[in-house]
């Protein structure tokens, strides 16, 4: 006879999908899990990630997840745990990244079923979370745990993916019982492992499209990052002569010094839309930052021929309608495409109207040069910040991003060489998840630099999380743009006030964010030139420790950063070119 408990069920059906970190605060309601976990973690290359709160939790598993392409995993406590956890969960379901959230819950005798009688911490955890996630689920019998977290991985990674959420009773992970007959298996033996490809008369047809089209613009979005599509869309492009464009949420996905790609917010990746008489649009459903694939940021979809491929077929002409729609992994499917153009078409060179649309990217890089060229500027703007990064980093560095109109800067200045190298919370706008993100892209890629550009009001949000770098040993920098306020709520006040209306408390006690990083074990340095940046990430990278680099900008400068009325318009619906 085989005895074990249910925690160690939940820990060896884990470790059968290759999990090796485990983010969760260590309660006693899953301690017999932590038990199996502290006596086989070795055997197995599985360790816990310790935060300090739970929604920093999620956010650095999804940072792990969007970094691997492989699914996060986050524990939490019943009660309050599993509350806190929430917040992290339903991020991961705007930015579409498979994150599997399990919680204890309590005993089966005072658990949510029977909360009205005044048990502790029982709310309805599935009701709770099952309009965050794609699925939730309950386990009541131990024997039922590896069957469970199956169905939950089956569905956190098919079709568009996204976070699931698994509730285990406290009795259900006790108990023990013979499980010599409970078998544990590879993710191949039971759910799709291989990426999706595309019916081959359907990529023949988009193939014809493509070759028989006069100018082609490629956009891309965030699915094109999570299947790693940028390689072959770069192939393609070049053979091609397209444009490249992309949503913010898929900065990187080719290299955006490429000559061929026109940033998200220039006047150049609008009129690449609008030249177009084809588009093939990879791992998009033109959402509201894309101004929905609606005229007039985009041609009329009468005059230009559309290729749309996604994993999920209900994402298939949302808001705009297509003419073709290509159901599988973009990676795959893009690549069955470029394969097929081989056959029809010798390599082709770069379009002519890609002249015209460099020159346009060209002049709205002066524009952005000249606002940040004064490097001996005291406070900086926060562009200078991003292009210091720029300079200092490797092109192999992540970065995350996290604030509000400091992310507006960061996307203008950011030249990102890599995919799945920008980590930011674009559908959902969260802040303080650009340190747990930055401590999550570490533990998936210890070899690569991670740094993390943050508005110091988001910063506050997980400033705690700096104990943590400490603790696990995460040597990540992260420069915070220090303009002493929430910076985007001033220039909503002088959009709808024509003021600011300092009665809303905006603005931030006096704040050393080097200091506290120092209070916590990190390498701290306070700068206020760009002139000066670039030194303190090279001592701050060479200090071995996570670092906080406090960086003051102008507060006047940074209530409107470049981008802000595009941001405005696609919000209020009112976008004009």
């Amino acid at each position: 006879m085989t005895e074990m408990t249910g925690g160690e069920l939940l820990l060896r059906a884990l470790h059968a999908e290759d999990i090796q970190h485990i983010h969760a605060i260590t309660d006693g309601t899953y301690m017999i899990f932590l038990e199996a976990l502290e006596r086989l973690g070795n055997e197995f290359g599985m360790t816990l990630i310790v935060p300090r709160h739970e929604a920093a939790a999620a956010h650095a598993a999804e940072g792990y997840a969007r970094v691997t392409g492989k699914p996060g995993i986050v524990m939490a406590c019943a009660g309050p745990g599993a509350a806190n956890l929430l917040s992290g969960v339903i991020c991961a379901q705007a930015e579409g990244v498979p994150l599997v959230a399990i919680t204890t819950i309590r005993r089966s005798d005072v658990s949510d079923n029977y909360r009205h009688m005044g048990g502790t911490q029982s709310p309805d955890h599935v009701a709770l979370f099952r309009n965050a996630v794609k699925w939730a689920g309950r386990v009541d019998h131990w024997q039922r745990i590896p069957d469970m977290v199956r169905h939950a991985f089956r569905v956190a990674t098919s079709g568009a993916p996204g976070p699931v959420y698994l509730a285990i009773t406290e009795d259900a992970l006790n108990a023990r019982g013979d499980a010599s007959g409970i078998k544990f298996w590879s993710p191949e033996r039971y759910r799709i492992t291989q990426p999706a490809a595309a019916p081959s008369d359907l990529v023949q047809q988009a193939a014809e499209k493509l070759v028989s089209a006069d100018f082609i613009n490629i956009h891309c979005g965030g699915g094109a990052t999570r299947s790693g599509a940028g390689d072959i869309i770069l192939e393609l492009a070049e053979y091609l002569g397209a444009a490249v464009t992309c949503n913010i949420s898929a900065r990187g996905i080719i290299p955006e010094t490429h000559p061929q790609f026109f940033a998200p917010l220039s006047q150049a990746n609008f009129a690449a839309h609008l030249m177009a008489d084809s588009l093939l649009a990879v791992g998009t459903r033109f959402g509201e930052l894309a101004m929905w694939g609606k005229v007039p940021a985009w041609r009329d979809p009468d005059q230009q021929f559309t290729v749309q491929i996604d994993s999920e077929p209900t994402n298939i002409g949302v808001n705009r309608p297509i003419n073709l729609g290509l159901i599988g992994d973009a990676r795959t499917v893009a690549k069955q495409i470029l394969d097929a153009v081989k056959q029809l078409t010798e390599p082709r060179p770069p379009h002519q109207n890609l002249m015209m649309l460099r020159h346009m990217q060209n002049q709205w890089q002066e524009k952005l040069d000249a606002i940040t060229a004064d490097r001996d500027r005291s406070p900086m703007v926060s562009g200078q910040l991003v292009e210091v990064c720029n300079e200092v980093f490797p092109d192999d560095a992540i970065v995350a991003f996290d604030g509000g109109n400091t992310v507006m800067w960061l996307q203008n200045y950011i030249k990102p060489k890599m995919q799945r190298s920008v980590l930011y919370t674009a559908n959902f706008g969260y802040l303080g998840t650009g340190l747990p993100y930055a401590l999550g892209a570490k533990l998936a890629a210890p070899e690569r630099p991670v740094f993390c550009v943050s508005g110091d009001s988001a910063f506050g949000f997980n400033i705690q999380e700096l104990e943590s770098a400490v603790r696990t040993n995460l040597p990540v920098v992260a420069i915070v743009a220090v303009d002493g306020a929430y910076g985007m709520e001033k220039t909503a006040q002088q959009r709808v006030f024509g003021r600011e209306a300092p009665w809303f408390m905006h603005d931030h006690a006096p704040v050393r964010y080097d200091k506290v990083a120092e209070a916590m074990g990190c390498y701290g340095e306070c700068v206020s030139t760009a002139n000066e940046l670039g030194p303190a990430i090279e001592r701050a990278m060479a200090s071995g420790k996570p670092a906080v680099i406090h960086a003051y900008v102008d507060p006047e400068a940074n209530v409107t950063p470049p981008g802000s009325d595009l941001w405005a318009a696609a919000r209020s619906g009112n976008f004009k070119m």
